[in-house]
């Protein structure tokens, strides 16, 4: 499945193998939304094919005028019948402590279970062949523990493994450099796509897994124009 991107294609030799969860994962301002945006708009605007956006940190009406922006109109592929924005920005607002009934229940768990209800309705619904969740870090930072986050993590992917759709699957990146801790969903998905900034703006995109597919794993260029993400795939970063 093509990713919507020509030189991120060529890096994944063709494109994302289909029914995978992709972990897109970054540092704020590496253009983690227009990466999954694209994904999602080539998808449905060329292939005809049902994409979903999940959307954790903003309202619709900010992402569509953000997309339209670029050039992607999903208020119109939403008009057509190709495009569904599911609002999950509720998931933030659910207090530590909250009440079914006269029952307390944990308000973190609680924001996970509705979430998961939310996307398997979804999906029921609209049977996506492409979707994506921006960004998990607002869910699993409720989960301080590596302990705690790694079922988060596991419940949520397995979820969106079974729709059979190819999903993008955002996260915040927490530490940088050689010495960096590896996250749990960077164990648990079954790629990675690793975005960064370098000096002087820089920025690089590098496949550090990809389960059965032969990739180009060296960090490789990309820039942000007003027509959204590219990837240099042939260009080299020193």
């Amino acid at each position: 499945m093509s990713s919507g991107l020509s030189g991120l294609d060529v890096m994944l030799d063709g494109g994302f193998n289909r029914g995978r969860v992709i972990l897109v994962l970054g540092e704020p301002g590496t253009g983690k939304t227009i990466i999954c945006s694209q994904f999602l708009h080539y998808g449905a605007a060329e292939r005809a094919e049902n994409s979903m956006f999940i959307g954790m940190n903003e309202p619709k009406s900010r992402f569509l005028k953000e997309m339209l922006a670029l050039g992607m109109d999903f208020a119109r592929l939403e008009a057509e019948g190709r495009f569904r924005y599911i609002d999950a920005t509720d998931v933030r607002k659910i207090p530590e402590q909250a009440r079914v009934g006269r029952i307390a229940v944990g308000g973190r768990e609680l924001g996970l279970v509705n979430l998961l209800e939310t996307i398997q309705d979804a999906i029921a619904k609209f049977e996506p062949a492409r979707i994506a969740v921006d960004s998990m870090s607002d869910l699993v930072f409720r989960f301080p523990s590596v302990d705690e986050r790694r079922p988060v993590v596991l419940d949520l992917i397995e979820t969106l493994q079974s729709s059979s759709a190819t999903t993008l699957l955002t996260s915040e990146l927490l530490s940088t450099g050689e010495e960096r801790l590896l996250q749990p969903e960077e164990y648990l998905a079954e790629g990675v796509l690793l975005m960064r900034t370098l000096r002087k703006g820089v920025r690089t995109i590098q496949i550090l897994k990809m389960r059965g597919s032969k990739v180009d794993t060296h960090p490789r260029p990309y820039t942000i124009t007003g027509k959204g993400l590219e990837v240099l795939a042939t260009e080299e970063v020193y």
